[in-house]
């Protein structure tokens, strides 16, 4: 056995605000993560009336970036409707997450070298103890799987709501929330098997050996890495860890099947009568009020529905569809002729 250290989370400051979001790569400028649990309330404007969904019960698993935080919100990235938005969101909505690569580890946060669940940057978790002494160091977690029952222990400092990417990472994120991702395994030339349900994958080659995941799904492939007669050394690698350890040779059957991907989506749409059909260019920026922030920028000319006058003649209102509701947003005429709009653009040096 082996102690398994607490890593020290990396982190930085948010470094990127609405305005640049139509910016040339700036994507790879974010590297704060979240996962998406729920479409709950969102919010425009830290402080507006917030928009809802009625899909709040729903298990996502969405991975976003994030350019703020409060105490009690995240302020994820998202695109859709031809639009990229900075939409605050309850941080009760997403996941807990490991903000460090490292080995799921027994309460005394020991594991073997060679054995075990390694789980990776990011991973979704569900924390399955609620200690009363705040002294405790590390928590009882449950990784986020469909297919495998993996618990055990991490070090309390590397769960969080946020994580942060590695430099170079371009690891997909969901950004337009109305289409979908899919996941597939790394390639592996060695011999495939499928593991029976209830299966546990153990430490060492004893039956009585600690057990560090059970197979819950029919769709679990393992690659075989040693033969040893009656007892099988399998690794299993999985969206978000990776598992090695050894089952029973009767446990498993040979399988030429691919490994099972993962993949989730969802997606929208609306209408709505009496409101004005507004052109707007790419680049424009979307306010959250009148005379307020930018919350976003047009990714792509479109036809929105809205409001062309309003409170102010130099605003109009438009909607947007986002993942939770219609949000109303405000574009913001710089010429002097109302007949003619010229929408404020995020992609002139003004608002960097």
């Amino acid at each position: 056995m082996i102690e398994v250290a607490a890593p020290t989370p990396v982190r930085a400051d948010f470094a990127i605000v609405p305005a640049e979001l139509a910016d040339p790569g700036v994507l790879d400028r974010i590297r704060h993560r979240t996962r998406v649990r729920r479409f709950g309330s969102a919010w425009i404007g830290l402080t507006a009336t917030p928009i809802r969904s009625s899909r709040a019960s729903d298990d996502r698993d969405l991975v976003m970036p994030v350019i703020g935080e409060t105490r009690t919100k995240l302020r994820i990235v998202t695109e859709d409707d031809e639009a990229r938005l900075a939409v605050w969101i309850e941080r009760d909505d997403t996941w807990d997450a490991i903000t460090a690569p490292i080995q799921l580890s027994d309460r005394e946060g020991r594991a073997m070298p060679e054995a075990g669940v390694w789980v990776a940057l990011g991973a979704p978790v569900e924390r399955i103890d609620q200690p009363h002494d705040a002294s405790v160091t590390r928590r009882a977690v449950r990784v986020r799987d469909e297919h495998l029952r993996l618990e055990g222990f991490v070090p309390a400092t590397v769960i969080s709501k946020l994580w942060l990417a590695a430099p170079g990472d371009f690891t997909p994120t969901d950004l337009d929330l109305s289409g979908s991702r899919s996941w597939s395994p790394p390639d592996d030339a060695r011999t495939h098997a499928k593991v029976m349900v209830a299966t546990k994958i153990r430490t060492t080659p004893d039956a009585k050996a600690p057990v560090i995941a059970t197979v819950e799904s029919p769709d679990v492939i393992a690659v075989i890495v040693t033969n040893l007669g009656a007892v099988r050394e399998i690794e299993v690698v999985r969206p978000h860890a990776r598992i090695r350890g050894f089952v029973a040779a009767s446990e498993l059957s040979r399988s030429n099947d691919p490994l099972i991907g993962h993949g989730s989506g969802t997606g929208h749409g609306f209408g709505m009568s009496h409101a004005d059909r507004i052109e707007v260019p790419t680049g424009a920026c979307l306010f959250d009020a009148i005379d307020g922030e930018v919350a976003g920028v047009q990714l792509e000319p479109s036809t929105r529905l809205g409001q062309r006058r309003t409170d102010s003649a130099s605003w109009s209102l438009v909607y947007v569809g986002t993942a939770w509701s219609i949000a109303a947003l405000y574009v913001r005429d710089t010429s002097d002729d109302p007949k003619q709009p010229r929408w404020e653009s995020c992609t002139q040096p003004a608002h960097r």
